[in-house]
Order: structure tokens, then C-alpha cells, then sequence
């Protein structure tokens, strides 16, 4: 109970890390992408605009559709489930172009990992929001926009990770410190006191059970 306790008290640092540690890997690679799709893949401007408006209207209907699944399964399993989707897409984004498969293959690819991996924000900081008293929920909201700050400097990183070794070894970089990012959404998942969502669905298990 006291270890339950304790990882209850932590979950806020917990969401804030794993929100921060994935906003400085987005950041390295974000700038870089639309340089990937003309120097790699040879699209438009006009294409690569087309790419950026579809994969926004697919993180609008996920986010939803993420709400809707959190209901039943908690919000930071979902949102780790997501994430581990959006990770094992970059990948496979990453292979597609290395071993030259069809652009569209990579570029399904890209926009299924964007959509998944941006439709968990609403999911964590619900969770964060809960997990800290009203008269704190300000500082921890801009403890989260850190990682929206830390962008530039992340960027700057994956400009040299760029100059290094290419494109690709910048986005495999992002997908290892996204996957790092996951790991305190996974503490709590396996936390008995973890998504409240989660609580109440162990205790109508033991009720049936019993």
C-alpha cells in the first residue's frame, strides 16, 4: 500500500517527465521532416502542405477516438498503447525508406505515426490535471510547456545528428527517446493506483468476483 501510495504521489512528476523527454525527440525531428519528404522522397511543397492538413484532421479524430477507448481501458494505457504504435510506425517509417520500399508506403506510414503519436495529449494532461491539487495545476501546466519550449534547442541537436550521420539516424534517435519517454506512463499502468479510471475497474472486478 505505501509503495501504491508513493507511486501515486509521483504520477504527476511521471506524466511531466515522459511529456518532456518526448517533446525534446519530436523536436529534433520536426523541423527535418519536410526536407525528408522533397530531398528523400521527392514531393511538392504543395504535396507536403496536403500531407501536414490530412495527418491533422487524423490526430483530431484519434484524440477522440483515444477518449472514447480510455473510458474502458484507462487514459494512460491508452496513452502508452498509442505511443508504442506511433514508435513502431517511425520505425517501419524509417525502414520503408532505407530499404526503398514505394514512397506512399512511407508516407502512410508517417501519417498514421503523427496521428497516433499526437492524439495522447488530451489523455496525459487529464491525468496530470487530476493528479494535482487546483491550486497547483498552473505550475505543472507550465512544467508541461517545457517541452514545447524545448523545441528549438532539440532542433538545434537534430541538426547535428543530421550533419552527422543523415536524416535517418535523426529520426532514430527520436524514436529511442520517445520510446524512453513512454517508460513513466508505463510505471504508472502497472501502479495499483495508477489512472483512477483503472481503480474502479479493479474494484468492480473484485466485487463480481466475490
Amino acid at each position: 500500500a505505501v509503495r501504491a501510495s508513493c507511486c501515486a504521489r509521483n504520477i504527476p512528476i511521471f506524466i511531466a517527465t515522459a511529456d518532456v523527454v518526448s517533446g525534446l525527440g519530436s523536436g529534433m525531428s520536426v523541423r527535418y521532416f519536410p526536407i525528408f519528404f522533397v530531398q528523400n522522397l521527392q514531393l511538392s511543397p504543395v504535396t507536403v502542405q496536403l500531407l501536414y492538413i490530412l495527418t491533422s484532421l487524423g490526430s483530431m479524430g484519434f484524440k477522440y477516438y483515444g477518449q472514447i477507448l480510455s473510458r474502458s481501458y484507462g487514459r494512460c494505457r491508452i496513452a502508452l498503447y498509442f505511443k508504442w504504435i506511433g514508435i513502431f510506425l517511425m520505425v517501419s517509417m524509417i525502414a520503408s525508406d532505407y530499404w526503398n520500399r514505394s514512397k506512399w508506403l512511407t508516407i502512410a506510414l508517417y501519417m498514421l505515426r503523427t496521428t497516433f503519436m499526437n492524439s495522447t495529449t488530451p489523455l496525459t494532461k487529464s491525468v496530470l490535471m487530476d493528479a494535482v491539487p487546483k491550486e497547483s495545476r498552473g505550475k505543472w501546466s507550465a512544467v508541461e510547456s517545457v517541452s514545447m519550449f524545448s523545441w528549438s534547442g532539440s532542433a538545434a541537436l537534430g541538426g547535428i545528428l543530421v550533419g552527422w550521420d543523415g536524416l535517418l539516424f535523426n529520426f532514430s534517435i527520436t524514436a529511442t527517446l520517445q520510446f524512453i519517454a513512454t517508460l513513466p506512463l508505463l510505471a504508472i499502468v502497472l501502479s495499483p493506483e495508477g489512472d483512477p479510471v483503472e481503480q474502479q475497474q479493479t474494484r468492480t472486478i473484485s466485487k463480481r468476483s466475490q
